[in-house]
């Protein structure tokens, strides 16, 4: 009996992928709405206390999303004043939000959401 190959089917990224800065500064009780195009995907990747953080100020930076708020850093002045984020968001209705006494200052790229479906064969091992 002769199998068949398996096959195997995965999403790479489009070979000419584009990618954009994105920044947003956020300061405390000011949410800021994720602008975005239809088929972009935000990559948040640093989190980052403003340059005139007072002394021993800190701040939480949170996503909200769906109704509810995610905590994804916390940043403090003259101890944790960055925080590196791996986050992707491919909502409309996402905001970023901080609560304490410092502004943070977050980073990003947006990239295409455009996947394409690549099918893969994998040949079985033979019998012995």
């Amino acid at each position: 009996l002769k199998q068949r190959p398996r096959r195997h089917f995965c999403l790479r990224p489009t070979p000419f992928e584009a990618m954009s800065f994105w920044g947003s500064i956020v300061t405390p009780g000011k949410p800021s709405k994720v602008e975005k195009k239809e088929g972009e995907l935000l990559h948040l990747s640093q989190a980052c206390l403003a340059p005139d953080t007072p002394a021993g100020a800190s701040a939480k930076v949170f996503v909200e999303q769906g109704g509810q708020s995610y905590a994804v850093a916390c940043l403090r002045e003259g101890g944790q004043e960055h925080c590196a984020l791996d986050l992707f968001l491919d909502t409309t209705e996402a905001k970023l939000a901080v609560q304490g006494k410092a502004t943070v200052h977050v980073t990003g790229y947006f990239e295409a959401d455009d996947m394409e479906e690549v099918e893969e064969e994998e040949e079985e091992p033979k019998a012995k």
